[in-house]
């Protein structure tokens, strides 16, 4: 009976089947940085590349403070009523205030498309000889607005270096209105003149830039620009004596040619805002100079020159 017990037990522990051994913890689990398809589980944080713009829009201010001369016409409305009266131009020193804004479309920060107001106040007094006449107190006023338009090209392969440069070729379209007045000596009767004009000119300039400190946020920098320009003027001159004469005093029209050169020179400051970045301000501080060559029919003129500190303010914003 024993031995038939221990025979069965040896027959049982043969057909049992040997334990699974223990599985290794560190095998089963993942490498690390291995994505894993928990629920629960958040996917590792990605840095995005700034979206590439291609359009730019601009809005600025701008003002000059200027001081030089300007050309006046003589004569030539007094020629119809008085026909012995010589015909002649003259310089006399003038104060300007101009201000105006602009409003700049770019596409790929290449080709700009510019367009340009501006709103000019000048003032003067000056005592001018003219020969029989005696010399004449004169003081004038002159108010003239600028339209302007300009297509603008920026080489964008010195988009980002130190130096960076642009071409730009534009119109103008201008109007003025001058006004004279002289007392004279002799019969304390008062001159009058009054004149309007108006300028259609074609511009032709480039501008150089020069970085002088860059960072992140803040870009500092110096900056050239040059322009040349030419064009005709068309006025409608009207001299008269505040006195009863006895004359006709009607206007005569006048047609100039006119041609000069611009500069300006400015200190520009350029912050972006943000992290991205695609609002910045900017401002320009600096000096201005406009020379201007006229030509009067049957008579030598002088030439214009105007001078003075010069400071825009604008912002931008690309998308």
């Amino acid at each position: 009976m024993a031995l038939s017990l221990l025979a069965t037990a040896r027959l049982m522990a043969q057909n049992q089947s040997p334990p699974a051994p223990a599985a290794d913890a560190s095998a089963a689990a993942p490498p690390p940085g291995t994505p894993t398809n928990d629920a629960g589980a958040m996917p590792p944080p990605t840095l995005q590349a700034p979206k590439p713009t291609k359009n730019e829009v601009s809005f600025s201010g701008d003002v000059m403070l200027g001081s030089g001369t300007v050309t006046l016409p003589l004569g030539y409305s007094l020629q119809k009523a008085v026909s012995s009266s010589p015909l002649g131009a003259f310089s006399v020193p003038r104060s300007s205030t101009y201000y105006g804004g602009t409003i700049s479309y770019s596409y790929g920060q290449a080709w700009y498309l510019d367009l340009s107001y501006a709103q000019g106040q000048s003032s003067g007094s000056q005592s001018i000889d003219v020969g029989s006449l005696g010399s004449l107190p004169s003081t004038f006023s002159i108010d003239d607005t600028w339209y302007q338009i300009y297509i603008k090209y920026a080489f964008p392969q010195l988009r980002g270096k130190r130096l960076s440069a642009y071409l730009r070729v534009g119109a103008s379209y201008v109007t003025a209105q001058i006004k004279d007045a002289s007392t004279l000596p002799l019969s304390n009767n008062t001159y009058l003149q009054t004149d309007n004009t108006t300028d259609l000119l074609g511009n032709l300039g480039f501008g150089l830039g020069y970085s002088l400190y860059s960072t992140r946020h803040l870009r500092l920098g110096l900056q050239l620009e040059g322009e040349g320009f030419y064009g005709v003027r068309s006025q409608q001159s009207l001299e008269s004596l505040s006195k009863d004469t006895g004359l006709n005093f009607v206007s005569a029209g006048i047609d100039n040619s006119l041609y000069g050169g611009i500069g300006r020179v400015t200190f520009r400051a350029e912050y972006r805002l943000g992290q991205s970045g695609l609002f910045k301000i900017f401002a320009e501080v600096g000096g201005e100079g406009r020379y201007t060559m006229i030509t009067y029919p049957g008579a030598s003129a002088p030439d214009e020159l105007l001078w003075g500190p010069y400071a825009k303010l604008g912002i931008r914003y690309a998308f």
